[in-house]
């Protein structure tokens, strides 16, 4: 065969296999940047927190904006989602669990759905409903929940990113050995108005206490990512 016939062959292949392992290596890279599965807070981060005692009433379910966006981008990514909340409005006594099931979720899902057709809590709601003065290994702090959900998911801690707004939350993914993503937003707030009399712009990680300008995390907060909301945080994380 005429040896030039073979060279544009060669060099075809050769691309191929190039391109081959750019594919592979940007599959791999994919793989480390987005979580297998993402563990939401939801009062604050999915929805307005309403104060204590929390969602007691349907009518007070708002969602956030950007929210339904923000968890249709995480399953476009090929993340499974989740919902990880302390429900203690329930032990209390001033609301069934039943009507947070069957009525605040189904309206949380029927929101998302709404606002984006692929909002999905694709990895399942775990709440926590025994009162504080209950011992509990589920309820955040607890990383019972988390570990929880990812042992359902068949994912790894390691694997896992948690988003809350709260030191509770971010104790819980602490303990839980998962991610520690924080958002500005809920009780978030104030952490997100400290930052900003500091100069300090979002996204923006903390190594340790020195970098919390409220000093009301724990040493087992961090290190901790901040974020403006959930839009911001999974925009973010995608990115990276």
């Amino acid at each position: 065969m005429d040896a030039r016939a073979i060279v544009p062959r060669v060099v075809a292949d050769a691309s191929r296999s190039r391109d081959a392992t750019l594919r592979s290596r940007v599959d791999r890279i994919i793989a480390r940047a987005v979580p297998s599965l993402v563990c939401l807070d939801r009062d604050g981060v999915i929805n307005a927190d309403v104060g204590v005692p929390g969602v007691t009433d349907v009518k007070q379910f708002t969602l956030l904006p950007g929210a339904a966006r923000a968890i249709g981008a995480l399953n476009d990514a090929g993340a499974t989602v989740c919902v990880v909340t302390n429900q203690t409005a329930v032990g209390k006594g001033l609301m069934e669990e039943s009507y947070l099931t069957n009525v605040v979720h189904e309206e949380m899902r029927r929101a998302l759905a709404s606002e984006d057709a692929r909002a999905k809590i694709s990895g399942g709601i775990y709440y926590a409903i025994k009162v504080k003065s209950e011992p509990c290994e589920r309820r955040k702090p607890a990383p019972g929940m988390i570990l929880e959900a990812c042992d359902a998911n068949g994912v790894d801690a390691s694997r896992c990113a948690f988003v809350g707004d709260t030191v509770t939350d971010m104790q819980a993914a602490g303990r839980a050995g998962a991610r520690r993503l924080l958002v500005c937003t809920g009780y978030g707030a104030i952490m997100g108005e400290a930052l900003r009399r500091n100069n300090v712009a979002l996204p923006t990680r903390m190594l340790s206490r020195v970098d919390d300008p409220t000093m009301s995390f724990p040493d087992e907060c961090f290190p901790m990512d901040v974020y403006e909301d959930l839009a911001h945080c999974v925009e973010c994380i995608l990115a990276e």
